[in-house]
């Protein structure tokens, strides 16, 4: 049985057709939101699922880390059109089987089809590529802190410094020693500079917070 998770009606029947030209006998339920999906599947076993991340107001993640969480056998076929490096990254993590563009060729979706099939994953040849180009956003904000990534964060989130420091549990002047290591390692030259950078990179920003490797860091002043 295999599931489609996809706010677009067309999307799905695309993908659909596909999916009936490569299993015939195969059943398709097809779901527009994340809760219509985990009802299908609480009612029927689901082999193979095809997800959407970008749904509109939510995320393809919540239905693939639910299916993690419930340690199902079914095996998930991402397809999207996001081009985000967190995205993928946050795909590997929870060790989905396959991911493709949506602009990807038939031919390349089938052969991920007939590569997950056989017990192996597929990752689009354009997805590799394109995370191996880091942005220069990117590699500035590796050179953060723990802290002045959450800091960074609160900023974006509009933040006053009073606030940021009775959040972090941390003094004002620690606040604005922090911001000036961080306007000076972003290359920015004013808080509305920073503001600007946050709310564009936040997707990053949230990434690096949540995968940090460096959990000690987050004692710091």
């Amino acid at each position: 049985m295999i599931l489609i998770l996809d706010d677009h009606p067309l999307v799905r029947q695309g993908i659909s057709s596909l999916i009936r030209s490569y299993w015939k006998e195969k059943n398709i339920f097809e779901a527009g939101t994340v809760k219509e999906s985990i009802s299908i599947m609480k009612r029927n076993p689901v082999d193979l699922a095809f997800v959407d991340i970008n749904l509109g107001s939510e995320s393809g993640f919540t239905l693939i880390r639910w299916i993690k969480d419930q340690e199902l056998k079914t095996k998930i076929f991402v397809i999207t059109s996001s081009s985000r490096q967190c995205d993928f990254k946050y795909a590997q993590e929870l060790a989905v089987d396959a991911y493709v563009f949506k602009d990807a060729f038939i031919d390349e979706i089938a052969y991920g089809l007939k590569t997950i099939e056989r017990g192996g994953k597929f990752y689009s040849s354009a997805i590799i590529e394109n995370i191996s180009k880091k942005t220069e956003d990117e590699r500035c904000l590796e050179t953060l802190t723990n802290r002045e990534l959450d800091i960074l964060s609160l900023i974006s989130q509009g933040y006053s410094n009073e606030r940021i420091s009775k959040t972090l549990y941390i003094s004002e002047g620690t606040v604005k020693k922090h911001i000036t290591n961080i306007l000076s390692k972003l290359n920015l030259k004013s808080m509305v500079d920073a503001i600007v950078f946050a709310n564009k990179n936040n997707y990053l920003i949230q990434y690096a917070i949540n995968k940090s490797l460096k959990p000690d860091m987050r004692k710091e002043g």
